[in-house]
């Protein structure tokens, strides 16, 4: 008889079944050598049969020999080509490693061979999220909790992709039937800690928060979302009390960091100084670091230098900062023109004549717009002072208008004529933006929307709504886009990163508004940021002139309003209005030459050259 010739084995498949379950539940409890023992034991009587060379490759992975393990899972899959199981747990050890695209491919493989597989799926999905490929994740993550309602980890991995992509709702609607099947899961309240913070529903992600770290005390995420939710409220010593709980987290320490920086001014003496001159270490020595986390770092460690007065320092950061997000979130400035163009083009008075009884009057919207760091968020709250207002913040109702309204959205695109546009077109978009108000508890005759981009569509929401009112923020074209170059925007605002791409976004801007004022000149105000901080009362008596509401004292006391604030603007706007924000530009002088080149036509001469710019 051979020696790879098996020995006989008389037992029931039954017995051998047992036997498989018993190496898996030794295993699972650590007992790897007992596990071992068992395997080499079958293995002398079975075979070398692929779930056998399966389990051994396992075996050998759970002890820290990855590299062992794929290869045996390797040999398990050429045995079996079949056996879904055997691919999913060789994608999982190809993902343990780093090597997301091969696992990836094998775990699409696993769904291909087995489509109702859930498991495989549910891999697929999960591997599609860390390779920021969230279109797919989503498709297949939503298959496998079809397959297997119990998969709940699918629900917080989709909820990531959700999160990930903007969409705040559809993730808050995943995670709490996540926490209908398992109330105990940290994670998903973690989750929707942060979903519910983006969605502005600050009082329950503080809740949410909260329990998380009742489930798990020391849980670095749940305080940074913590702390980031109590900053949105204006409490900022607890705010930093919390964050300081995260700062000292391998993964989550710079994010805290960072928002600590934001939310208060460094001094010399700040824990915060500290910790990022810890993190440029690190970095330093690792200078392949993620672009994301690079752009973190600077951008915080540029803020800290602002506040120190280094502004030598604050410029180096603030540009290596914004290179670093410029790698991975590129501006299309083709787009960008032709959208512009677009949405001038469409609105014209023989549009407007020919659609003037379409919208709904029932309801006078004010929408506060301009470009970020113009001063939306100073103006939104005197106004949401206002007894008759209620404020909704940077509501994305008008994106939610536009998805359920197809024509109108094709036209928009030019892949229909604007002939094709119709009463009822306009009337169901303002229809569907009210739905949205309504979805968010507000049922008010006026209330705010302060989406900044909402700019590019004044025209469309002015016949949505034709008592709507546009107040138009304009601030000087220097301090606003220094500020944008700041501010860590991320993939939110991917025109923020170079100086040329903020000129040509505000020479667009200041086209396309001028050309609002003058089609609208009923319903659109220019207001300058400038003059609101110069004299309020007198900017806010003008504007509820405007708007149709009486005078209320309570509009100037802005401080003391109890909306959460989500943008960069938190810190500012708990403070009494000031004016240390004007010419702050001053500071940087040539550092900032590039972006005086790029709005040179908004510019004194005396400005030009405080910047380094000499008049041809």
């Amino acid at each position: 008889m051979s020696v790879d010739t098996p020995l006989a084995d008389t037992r029931t498949p039954e017995a051998v079944n047992a036997d498989l379950e018993r190496i898996k539940r030794h295993q699972n409890a650590g007992r790897f050598p007992e596990a071992q023992a068992m395997i080499t034991k079958l293995i002398a009587t079975q075979g070398e049969v692929a779930r056998l060379v399966h389990l051994r490759g396992l075996n050998v992975a759970m002890q820290g020999d990855v590299d062992a393990g794929l290869a045996e899972l390797k040999s398990a899959m050429s045995l079996d080509v079949k056996d879904v199981s055997i691919i999913v747990d060789y994608g999982a050890l190809l993902a343990q490693k780093g090597r997301i695209d091969e696992a990836v491919d094998v775990f699409q493989a696993g769904v291909d061979t087995a489509p109702k597989h859930a498991l495989a799926h549910a891999n697929l999905g999960a591997a599609l999220v860390v390779n920021k490929d969230y279109p797919r994740a989503i498709a297949a993550l939503k298959t496998a909790i079809e397959l297997d309602d119990t998969l709940n980890d699918s629900r917080l991995n989709l909820a990531q992709a959700y999160i990930r992509m903007g969409a705040f709702q559809p993730a808050v609607d995943v995670l709490f039937r996540a926490l209908a099947q398992d109330p105990q899961s940290a994670g998903a309240h973690v989750n929707l800690a942060l979903a519910l913070f983006r969605r502005e529903r600050h009082d329950a992600a503080e809740h949410h928060a909260r329990r998380a770290l009742e489930l798990v005390p020391d849980a670095p995420e749940a305080w940074l979302h913590l702390g980031a939710i109590l900053g949105a409220a204006g409490r900022m010593d607890e705010a930093v009390e919390a964050l300081l709980r995260a700062a000292e987290s391998r993964d989550f320490g710079l994010a805290a960091t960072s928002r600590i920086v934001s939310l208060r001014k460094t001094t010399s003496d700040s824990p915060e100084l500290a910790l990022l001159e810890g993190f440029g270490a690190k970095l330093a020595a690792k200078p392949d670091a993620p672009a994301e986390t690079r752009s973190t770092y600077h951008f915080a460690r540029g803020k800290a230098a602002q506040d120190l007065a280094d502004y030598d320092m604050a410029a180096h950061h603030f540009a290596l900062g914004n290179a670093a997000t410029a790698e991975v979130h590129p501006f299309d400035r083709a787009k960008a023109h032709d959208q512009n163009g677009r949405v001038r083009e469409l609105v014209t008075p023989a549009l407007m004549s020919r659609l003037k009884a379409a919208g709904l009057r029932s309801n006078a919207p004010v929408f506060i717009c301009g470009l970020p760091r113009s001063g939306t968020t100073l103006m939104e709250q005197m106004f949401s002072r206002h007894p008759d207002v209620q404020a909704g913040g940077e509501m994305i109702a008008t994106q939610v208008a536009f998805s359920k309204n197809p024509v109108l959205r094709a036209i928009l695109e030019k892949e229909r004529p604007a002939d094709d546009l119709s009463e009822d077109n306009i009337t169901q978009f303002a229809e569907d933006y009210v739905e949205f108000l309504h979805r968010e508890g507000l049922k008010s005759d006026v209330v705010t929307d302060k989406m900044p981009a909402n700019y590019y569509y004044i025209g469309v929401l002015a016949m949505a709504f034709p008592r709507a009112r546009f107040v138009l923020m304009r601030r000087h074209p220097l301090d606003c886009l220094l500020s944008n170059y700041t501010q860590n925007f991320g993939r939110n605002q991917t025109f923020s990163s170079s100086f040329e791409n903020l000129g040509l976004v505000y020479n667009l801007f200041d086209s396309l508004a001028t050309h609002w004022q003058k089609l609208l000149p009923e319903q659109v105000r220019v207001v300058q940021y400038e003059d609101v901080v110069a004299d309020a009362e007198a900017q806010m008596r003008s504007l509820l002139e405007f708007t149709g509401l009486p005078w209320n004292d309570d509009v100037l006391d802005h401080i003391a309003s109890s909306r959460g604030v989500n943008t960069a603007s938190v810190a500012q706007v708990r403070e009494p209005i000031y004016t240390r924000s004007v010419k702050r530009w001053q500071r940087y002088g040539p550092h900032i030459q590039g972006l005086a080149l790029a709005v040179r036509d908004h510019l004194t001469a005396e400005e030009l050259r405080a910047c380094g710019v000499t008049q041809a």
